[in-house]
């Protein structure tokens, strides 16, 4: 069999907000961790910035032109396309800001539920239980994660960089603790309705390296960007290895990824039965994660990209039809821009496309034209009974 008998019959794109500003609850963190003031941003904590919206703008453009070489040419109006986002503003304005590159002067309807700033169970990875059977499975999922990779040992290069980054020994937390920072106790906060967090280091981390990464895509002043600290690509490297391995932990493992990604899989295998041919849903990096682990997808390092969830990164669970035997099969891109495509915030097209790297499923077997039966990506999207 060849690449070209098969028909792109239907695509699911989750994607990850665009470029936003710091979150409101990482303030705390972000004030205490370090001597030096940050940087003053133009919009409200948690929005999607306007670069951020011209980025998206462009991969709009790109993902029009990547579904024509797969010959679906939208009718912008039928029902063809669907489009839901997460309740709030850098979630709905990055759907917006999508659909605007690849139907300009169209009224394309973004969906969502709930007034702006409220969050959508579907992409709420809030504990609906805080069972202590619960987070014992949840802790001993931790537990394994670290024997197996050694992940809180094999932090503490980057945990040493970071602190000098920051300047941690003259900081109001180092005041409290008197320890260096992979020391700080680590505790998961674990209540209900509430989003869980590993609080410690590696809560400390995500929202410094979170905040350095988005000056950075920013296209900051060099000096403003960590204070002119942070001056190499491995030092890069190792301080978003601890947002990985953060977003890993709490929202990637077997027992979170399955209760979070619970209402998001029954709404794909929805999506899955109706006639829309494309459909893209908003939300963030925790709806990626909890998805991927919770389908069983395998481990993976995106090329020229340190973040396993980049932000702005789309997800496209595809669904091709064999033209010759009608059989239908299954393929999963992660579709992104690059470290340095982000930094440098150009157009995306043919001659500078996003970067496509094949995702892969766990227990399933992939044929030599690299699909795998339809089936076997069936079984897992499966309607899920919640509370």
């Amino acid at each position: 069999m060849k690449n070209n008998h098969y028909q792109l019959d239907k695509v699911i794109i989750l994607s990850r907000h665009g470029i936003r500003t710091p979150l409101q609850n990482t303030l705390q963190f972000l004030e205490k961790i370090t001597p030096f003031k940050w940087p003053k941003w133009d919009h409200p904590y948690g929005y999607l910035t306007t670069r951020g919206g011209i980025l998206e703008v462009y991969f709009g453009r790109y993902l029009s032109t990547w579904l024509e070489k797969h010959n679906i040419k939208l009718s912008t109006h039928n029902t063809e396309l669907f489009v839901y986002a997460n309740s709030l503003q850098r979630t709905v304005a990055t759907a917006q800001f999508l659909t605007t590159g690849a139907f300009a002067g169209y009224d394309i309807p973004i969906h969502h539920k709930y007034p702006i700033e409220n969050m959508d169970p579907i992409f709420d990875p809030s504990l609906q239980d805080d069972s202590p059977e619960f987070k014992h499975a949840v802790l001993r999922d931790i537990d394994e994660a670290d024997k197996a990779a050694n992940i809180f040992k094999n932090l503490a290069p980057a945990y040493e960089i970071l602190s000098d980054i920051l300047d941690y020994k003259r900081s109001k937390l180092y005041a409290e603790y008197q320890c260096n920072l992979a020391d700080i106790p680590s505790e998961l906060y674990f209540k209900k309705h509430e989003e869980p967090v590993l609080l410690g280091p590696l809560a400390i981390g995500i929202s410094a390296v979170d905040a350095f990464l988005l000056q950075y895509y920013s296209a900051f002043p060099s000096e403003q960007i960590a204070w002119g600290r942070l001056t190499n690509q491995k030092q890069w490297q190792q301080l978003i290895s601890i947002r990985n391995q953060y977003i890993n932990l709490v929202f990637h493992s077997k027992t979170l990824a399955k209760h979070s990604a619970a209402l998001l899989i029954n709404m794909i295998n929805d999506l899955m039965q109706q006639d829309n041919k494309v459909n893209l849903l908003v939300g963030h990096d925790s709806t990626i994660a909890a998805l991927l682990g919770a389908l069983d997808f395998k481990d993976y390092q995106l090329p020229n990209q340190f973040e396993t969830t980049p932000i702005g990164g789309k997800v496209a669970l595809q669904r091709f039809r064999h033209i010759i035997t009608g059989e239908y099969f299954f393929k999963t891109e992660y579709i992104y821009q690059s470290f340095e495509q982000l930094h440098n915030g150009q157009a995306l097209d043919a001659n500078n496309p996003p970067q496509h790297y094949q995702l892969h499923l766990k227990n399933a077997s992939v044929n030599s034209d690299g699909y795998y039966v339809w089936s076997d990506f069936e079984k897992r999207i499966k309607p899920i009974k919640t509370k």
